[in-house]
């Protein structure tokens, strides 16, 4: 009875021992695997590092392509629309001040007031923000205000001419003055003219005024205020003093015809140059997309010939293989063992 009443614990003590065994194989079974896990996370991980580098990429072929092709560098087919538009109206701005000089006197006075005005209202609020000083932000709001004035005072001497054309094609009607005689002779045969003479010839000291009062605030700021400033700012500025200058020398020199001479060339450079410039862009663009077909068409052609290198394939990572799933076996003998 002893020895069978022994034999039957160690039964029970076995049946113990392996559902013990059973459960802590089911809970090692339910435990999620840390390397699966560790691979999720590395996975991902990777996958955040080659966005990141394949944008930086990007980026970086992009500062390379600008660099390399300079202002044409990005090109934008609704921007070489309008510089291809603005082109047409430069030319045809300068043929025009050749032809009709004296209709043209008031569409100089009219640009430049619209250029004088303008420049002083959109500079307005940046300025003021970006100023530091009181006395630097008082500066500018006086060069400011009397860029807009000088503006004005041009805006109503255009009307003014155009108003005084009228009364000379009046006058040439009523064979008061000669239809052959210049402009100037044909304003000083009208009542009013003198004041449309007096704005031509006040016209270079407008300029003078403009650019003077442009680069003197400036160097107040930058020198005594301390204002911040770049290195082209600087050299614009110097530019503008020496314009200042230059026209002011000149001024009386500068009869009627040279001024619009003068103004129907810089209108052809600036053509030139808008005009160079769009075809420049639109150059480098048809190059671009060439290079690119043939790009396209040379890896078709390998694709049709089969050619692919061993490496080709570089999807694959060898940080995303799951070290669980690799079967390992372990030598059966010394010569499985690589020494």
């Amino acid at each position: 009875m002893a020895k069978k009443k022994k034999v039957e614990e160690t039964m029970v003590d076995e049946n113990e021992l392996l559902d013990d065994t059973v459960d802590a194989t089911d809970e090692a079974v339910a435990l999620p695997d840390p390397i699966e896990k560790k691979s999720k996370e590395d996975k991902k991980r990777l996958e955040k590092e080659e966005k990141a580098k394949k944008k930086a990429e990007e980026k970086a072929a992009k500062e390379a392509y600008k660099k390399e092709h300079g202002v044409v560098a990005t090109f934008n087919m609704y921007k070489f629309i309008i510089k291809i538009i603005v082109f047409a109206i430069l030319v045809v701005f300068g043929i025009l001040l050749l032809v009709f000089k004296a209709e043209f006197i008031g569409v100089i006075f009219m640009f430049t007031g619209i250029v004088f005005a303008l420049s002083a209202l959109i500079r307005i609020i940046p300025l003021f923000k970006t100023l530091e000083t009181k006395e630097g932000k008082l500066v500018m709001g006086i060069e400011l205000a009397i860029h807009f004035v000088l503006g004005a005072y041009l805006i109503i001497a255009a009307i003014y001419h155009f108003g005084k054309l009228d009364d000379i094609d009046a006058a040439i009607a009523a064979n008061k003055i000669d239809k052959n005689a210049d402009i100037l002779e044909q304003l000083e045969g009208i009542d009013g003219g003198k004041f449309a003479l007096f704005n031509i010839s006040a016209y270079p000291y407008l300029l003078v005024g403009f650019f003077y009062t442009l680069a003197i605030p400036y160097y107040i700021n930058t020198v005594l205020y301390k204002e911040k400033t770049r290195k082209t700012l600087f050299v614009l500025m110097t530019i503008s003093i020496t314009l200042a200058v230059i026209i002011g020398i000149f001024a009386d020199r500068l009869p009627l015809n040279t001024l619009i001479v003068t103004l129907a060339a810089i209108a052809f450079l600036c053509a030139v140059v808008i005009g160079g410039e769009a075809a420049g862009g639109f150059f480098n663009y048809r190059k671009k997309i060439a290079a690119s077909e043939k790009k396209e068409e040379e890896k078709e052609e390998e694709a049709a010939d089969g050619i692919e290198t061993p490496a080709a394939d570089t999807d694959t990572v060898i940080e995303d293989i799951n070290p669980s799933a690799i079967p390992v076996e372990e030598p059966t003998n010394d010569t499985d063992q690589v020494s």
